[in-house]
């Protein structure tokens, strides 16, 4: 391989990985300032189930993806997440149902769900505001590790490595430069 198509290859790598930076710094920064909107920008979002409601077809710790949608293709016995009060208490929590029904009144839906197994309806009464998008896939357990990483001792974990690893990394190199330096040609 010649020097040009090293230095090409070096350019592709080094552009790719800054697009692929920018982006994960775009979704952290949205996550953080307008979590409503991430999954508008980049059309999903996973959550980590919480509750067992929808086992066995998703369990709890299950990572799921979430994918936007539009409520108008939406088909009773859809998989949705979305926003509602649960507990009546003025907070709304997020939630993923089966879709029980979709009816207009004029021009604004009526959204009911209901959990698995149930063939009643939820309690709550849905607007299209309230719906956050459709049921993608789900990553079997992977939320125990989401939870981690977002938990206090997860974070001193992923601090304490990146550390750990920094200074790996300055006693390798500064050892390099010192064999460098001690086999210079005396003149």
């Amino acid at each position: 391989m010649n020097n040009k198509t090293k230095k090409t290859i070096n350019l592709v790598g080094s552009i790719l990985f800054f697009a692929l930076a920018g982006l994960l710094v775009l979704y952290i920064l949205l996550e953080l300032f307008l979590p409503n909107m991430t999954i508008k920008v980049f059309q999903f979002k996973p959550y980590v189930v919480v509750t067992e409601s929808m086992e066995p077809v998703i369990d709890v710790d299950d990572l799921i993806i979430v994918t936007n949608t539009n409520v108008d293709t939406l088909e009773v016995g859809d998989i949705i997440t979305f926003r509602a009060d649960i507990d009546y208490n003025g907070t709304k929590e997020v939630v993923t149902h089966y879709l029980y029904s979709i009816t207009e009144d004029e021009g604004d839906y009526v959204i009911r769900t209901n959990r698995y197994g149930s063939e009643v309806p939820d309690t709550w009464i849905l607007s299209e505001a309230d719906v956050i998008g459709e049921y993608g896939f789900r990553v079997r357990q992977l939320g125990v590790f989401v939870n981690f990483m977002k938990s206090p001792f997860g974070i001193a974990a992923v601090a304490v490595n990146i550390l750990v690893i920094g200074a790996i990394i300055f006693i390798v190199k500064s050892g390099k430069k010192d064999k460098q330096n001690n086999q210079l040609p005396e003149a």
